[in-house]
């Protein structure tokens, strides 16, 4: 067989072959083949070394955050914003004393009571409310109490403008005046911060009396509630 024939039965051979592999076409000449092998070495290891680097990059991502926030950061803070937008904001609120039909605790009661602040929507677009408020009530001699959470689970809340269905709550344990020996919290304001704000109201105090101090108790009688429907 002569030299040109062989050469031509070994670059269809060649050609059969890339084809299978779903490599492309190739050249055929005398010296097509090496040069396409090494092209597609050095191409496949290229490959292999990017993939490798992206890999590593995703890892140090993850790392940091969660598998979503690796993956895709712009979906995650997308999402972020747009449940920003949706909540109450601390300024877009109205707060005002007071539980359904106007009731107020009986601060010389010697067991749990409730105190109520109703939430009006006083913006002017609809928001959402959900979970635990930050209550931090202060005492007349300026000690701080950060109020413990109740163990019930959230749910959402929409309020329209003007809409004033929502409420946060308190149980409290008052300390009847003629009780003695009872350590004291005689609260004069509180602070207040909706779910998911870092911004709070000051609200002035409105019953007196004293609450049972209990600010270093691990299930305390005075806790805060989740943001509820009133």
């Amino acid at each position: 067989m002569s030299a040109k024939l062989n050469r031509a039965v070994r670059c269809t051979a060649a050609v059969l072959a890339v084809i299978a592999v779903g490599a492309g076409a190739t050249a055929c000449d005398s010296g097509s083949s090496s040069k396409a092998g090494a092209s597609s070495s050095s191409k496949t290891g290229s490959h292999e070394a990017g993939s490798k680097e992206a890999g590593s990059k995703i890892k140090e991502t993850a790392a940091k955050g969660s598998r979503t926030d690796a993956v895709n950061i712009a979906s995650t803070s997308a999402r972020a914003t747009t449940a920003q937008s949706k909540r109450c904001h601390t300024g877009e609120l109205r707060y005002t004393w007071g539980g359904p039909h106007g009731s107020a605790p009986d601060m010389e009661a010697d067991h749990q009571q409730m105190a109520t602040i109703k939430l009006t929507n006083s913006g002017g677009r609809t928001c959402t409310l959900k979970g635990f408020p930050g209550v931090r009530l202060i005492s007349k001699s300026g000690v701080a109490w950060d109020l413990r959470r109740s163990s019930d689970t959230p749910s959402k809340i929409t309020l329209k403008p003007g809409e004033d269905t929502a409420m946060a709550s308190m149980n409290i344990l008052p300390v009847p005046s003629a009780m003695e020996g009872a350590k004291r919290f005689k609260v004069s304001k509180v602070l207040l911060t909706p779910p998911d704000e870092t911004t709070h109201v000051t609200l002035k105090w409105p019953y007196g009396g004293s609450l049972l101090d209990q600010s270093g108790a691990t299930r305390p009688g005075t806790f805060v509630n989740i943001i509820s429907v009133g």
